[in-house]
């Protein structure tokens, strides 16, 4: 596309007048039969205006300007640059006027732009985004339930250990849930076998209580991401582009505009969206720059946090004996529990076996692993929000 011929045929819309910075309706004669428009509404205020929208050059002007037209733009604190030839670049459309632009470290990016037109836009490059930094993932203690009785509760006619002595059921009733209960119960002397001077109470075996259900371990609320910055995001290099208040026909022709003098680090540039490798002369005194939003695609995160299955929980109880069935004389507390049976003597051997019960059911936690809590994810340039920027030569010492 010829820049200067662009230039005219817009300063010919609306009557051959300039478009003020307003929204208006453009009315676009196409290429095609007559009768063709292309309707759009401007936005020069957008974050990338179209360019059609933009401020012309505008040929015409250079009528209201002295015969040193130069002179009249240098008065304003301007200079007169050359309209960007597009002709050997990639079909698109470069912003024809030139934008003062500031390039540096991103760290010293201004507040704010020197021009009266005020910041466009800011863009960045060189983006540094580490991993997520995740805290270690915790599990709270374990919790599970405990309930029941030993499945088998049996008097022994001898003491711990001893083979082939006779034994008898001291289990409870059926369905027994460890209340006091006389079931099975054994009067003071009795002999094992009968008249045969061995006492029946010498000893009492009990197996293992049910082993625990219910049993987790919940995942410890804990912040997963650091505070301060665990998703740190830095750049490099940052680009703010200031508009201009300049009149750019100032130049009075067609092949230049009237733009801000700059001085190092601001440039004279112009851009297009989109990734791009060439630049149109003379605007490509450097390699162009892809230049990004601030925000860049980030799907950086912690997995979720997971607790396994407990290890190593248990149950414990106490087994308690009374002479009389009602279990109003107790003679023994012994701690029972879901690792394994045991059994104790009787003394004075030959007692009273009258009743029983199975109370004070407690849940030993066991230990849970975490999991999880492991950084995933990467930021990246956002490529479809690029903005190519290409700048003329700038100048370090003011003329």
């Amino acid at each position: 596309m010829n820049y200067s011929a662009n230039i005219r045929s817009k300063a010919l819309v609306a009557g051959g007048l300039l478009l003020s910075a307003l929204p208006v309706w453009l009315l676009v004669q196409g290429c095609g039969a007559p009768g063709e428009i292309d309707i759009f509404e401007c936005n020069p205020d957008a974050y990338f205006p179209d360019p059609r929208c933009l401020p012309d050059a505008g040929i015409d002007a250079s009528d209201a300007h002295d015969a040193d037209p130069q002179a009249a733009c240098e008065a304003q604190g301007g200079e007169c640059v050359e309209i960007p030839d597009d002709s050997e670049t990639p079909a698109g459309f470069w912003s024809h006027v030139p934008w003062p632009i500031w390039i540096g470290p991103a760290v010293d990016m201004p507040k704010g732009c020197p021009f009266v037109g005020g910041e466009q836009f800011k863009l960045y490059a060189g983006l540094t985004a580490p991993p997520m930094q995740c805290d270690p993932c915790e599990c709270q203690k374990a919790t599970g339930q405990c309930s029941g009785v030993p499945g088998e509760i049996t008097i022994g006619a001898g003491m711990c250990g001893a083979v082939g002595v006779p034994s008898l059921p001291f289990d409870g009733p059926g369905g027994w849930d460890g209340t006091c209960t006389g079931a099975n119960a054994l009067p003071a002397g009795a002999q094992c076998p009968p008249g045969s001077g061995v006492p029946c109470a010498q000893s009492i075996t009990f197996s293992a209580l049910p082993p625990p259900v219910n049993e987790k371990c919940d995942v410890k609320p804990s912040p997963i991401i650091k505070a301060g910055g665990a998703k740190s995001t830095e750049w490099e290099t940052g680009a703010l582009a200031c508009r201009s208040s300049l009149d750019t026909s100032l130049c009075g022709s067609g092949d230049k505009l009237c733009v801000p003098k700059v001085l190092y680090p601001y440039r004279q540039c112009i851009w297009q969206k989109g990734k791009h490798t060439k630049c149109p002369k003379p605007y490509n005194w450097e390699l162009p720059r892809t230049m990004y939003p601030v925000q860049p695609k980030d799907s950086r995160e912690c997995t979720a946090c997971t607790c396994g299955a407990p290890q190593g929980g248990a149950c414990v109880a106490t087994l308690r004996l009374f002479d009389d069935g009602a279990c109003a004389s107790e003679f023994l507390k012994q701690p029972i529990s879901s690792l394994g049976g045991d059994c104790d003597p009787i003394f004075p051997a030959g007692r009273a076996m009258g009743g029983k019960a199975v109370t004070d059911h407690a849940y030993i936690a066991g230990v849970c692993e975490a999991g999880g809590g492991e950084p995933i994810g990467e930021a990246v340039e956002d490529d479809e929000n690029a903005v190519t920027v290409c700048c003329r030569q700038s100048y370090i010492f003011d003329e």
